[in-house]
């Protein structure tokens, strides 16, 4: 260990994605003493944009959603809503696959009714839900949604539409945490349908927006306000309590205090240098879903089905070798050439990762054909960009209750220790600005 001088700071951020930069922003801008630690040479964490051949990727989020004023306030201090792009009408639009052919989920209850997404019995068993009652404790999403709606309505509907999501798998996702608000509807009312009906004056569905290049233009934006503070390729290898203050170690070597610690790395990351191990054992219990993402540039008149919609996802039943494709240029136009199209298409997860164990050119023939086979497209590949996340996307599973009780246990007894990022109380990054800008208020 050096010997140097202890360097000491008001406040220090552990991370440099998007919980992190909003922190520190809200402090530079009340000129409050903080710096930043991030273990990569860039900032955005999981929020990562490339530029090639005229296409925008995004490896990470491709949307976010205005959800909260948070997310506004940020844009609009951040002076970038001129550089906000909203998506063309075909963002409501989505596909699932029905004997191996792209089918358009219904976007009204009425036209639901009459497809043939789900059997006539499926139909009619969606109807009772209004009998069952509440549940009386957290189920699982499968449980759940098998309870109220039926399997069929599970498997085609929900399932899908987590997997877009989570990538995860309903049988060990919490219903409670993961579709807080379906769940918070049940307990009210005692049935989702009446407690919707009676809650749709108040519902609106949130718009989702891109900006000109790419998500990376928010955390570039922020990174230009607070360089200064920002310590890349500082990798945390230690954290302890020293009286009222806290010590971190950087890359074993230099060594920090601080008043006050705030940590927005992953739950892995903090489990392994964490003082507490109790709160270490919990955070382990947090998976990591790996998501393999593939970026394909194609030549728009040679793609033959109408693929004008969000994107489609998949059931385990299509036996795909995916887990969902995004039309991004079909929504988002700005970010494909005008004669080209955009598409991200997502690999592994729970149900996939023996997929991700396999040679990578082998995979890519097989995604290529069931794409070429989806759409009708005859044409060459004119850009292939890809990303691995090893540990990509954290799973909110059945003991979720536990780990946020001992995130808040050790909060309350460890006074100016804040814990915040993706892997509880909302996954969005838009969930992830609220609560760094919540948190900015009271440091």
């Amino acid at each position: 260990m050096s010997h140097r001088t202890i360097k000491k700071f008001d406040v220090i951020i552990l991370g440099a994605g998007i919980s992190g930069l909003t922190l520190g922003y809200y402090l530079n801008n009340r000129d409050k003493d903080f710096l930043v630690f991030e273990s990569s040479k860039y900032v955005g964490g999981n929020i990562s944009t490339k530029n090639k051949k005229g296409f925008i990727c995004e490896n990470g989020p491709n949307t976010i959603l205005i959800n909260n004023e948070s997310l506004r306030d940020l844009i609009s201090d951040l002076k970038i809503k001129n550089d906000v792009i909203y998506p063309n009408n075909n963002n409501n639009k989505r596909f699932l696959i029905k004997k191996g052919k792209l089918i358009k989920i219904p976007q009204s209850f009425g036209q639901f009714i009459k497809s043939n997404l789900l059997s006539l019995s499926a139909k009619i068993r969606i109807f009772f839900e209004i009998f069952i009652k509440k549940s009386k404790s957290n189920l699982s999403v499968y449980d759940f949604f098998k309870r109220r709606f039926g399997k069929e309505f599970h498997d085609i509907l929900i399932e899908p539409f987590l997997t877009g999501i989570y990538a995860g798998n309903t049988r060990k996702m919490s219903i409670k945490h993961v579709l807080k608000k379906i769940w918070k509807v049940e307990q009210n009312y005692g049935s989702v349908i009446l407690g919707f009906i009676k809650k749709k004056s108040k519902n609106r569905t949130p718009k989702s927006f891109n900006f000109k290049n790419g998500l990376s233009d928010l955390t570039n934006t922020i990174h230009l306000k607070i360089k200064d503070k920002i310590r890349f390729e500082s990798k945390i290898t230690s954290i302890s309590k020293i009286g009222n203050l806290y010590e971190i170690t950087v890359n074993n070597d230099i060594r920090y205090r601080c008043n006050k610690l705030i940590s927005t790395i992953p739950a892995y990351a903090l489990s392994e240098v964490i003082f507490d191990e109790k709160l270490s054992q919990a955070l382990k219990k947090i998976f990591y879903c790996p998501i393999y993402v593939l970026h394909l540039g194609l030549e728009k008149q040679k793609i033959k089905k109408d693929i004008s919609g969000f994107g489609v996802l998949t059931k385990p039943s299509d036996n795909k070798n995916f887990l969902g494709i995004i039309f991004n240029s079909r929504i988002f136009p700005h970010v494909a050439p005008v004669d080209k199209d955009l598409m991200t298409v997502m690999v592994g997860g729970t149900r996939q990762e023996q997929l991700l164990k396999t040679d990578k050119g082998l995979l890519f023939d097989e995604i290529i054909k069931d794409i070429r086979k989806l759409i009708s497209y005859n044409g060459s590949i004119i850009m292939k960009h890809d990303f691995l996340w090893s540990k990509g996307i954290p799973q909110y599973g059945i003991d979720h209750d536990y780990i946020i009780n001992e995130i808040k246990n050790f909060e309350n007894k460890n006074k100016n220790f804040h814990i915040i990022g993706n892997y509880f109380n909302g996954i969005s990054v838009s969930d992830c600005i609220e609560k760094a800008s919540r948190l900015s208020k009271i440091l």
